[in-house]
């Protein structure tokens, strides 16, 4: 896994993201059809730059929304 796929990766992300929609952690996984660790690591690259909020307190397990510096 290099740097350069990890940024595309959370760039699809972001992508989803840009309508305010929510994803489950398994809703981004399917969609993108990428494995857990591509996940993982695009969730924390856009975790870091505060894109995306991450809610482990519901009945779906994780829910990944747009964050405080996201912008529409």
């Amino acid at each position: 896994m290099t740097k350069g796929k990890i940024g595309l990766n959370a760039g699809a992300i972001s992508n989803l993201l840009a309508d305010g929609e929510s994803f489950t952690f398994e809703s981004l996984k399917k969609r993108l059809a990428l494995c857990d660790a591509d996940v993982w690591s695009a969730i924390g690259w856009l975790a870091r730059e505060n894109k995306i909020k991450l809610d482990n307190n519901t009945q779906q397990g994780l829910v990944i929304s747009p964050g405080t510096n996201y912008y529409y």
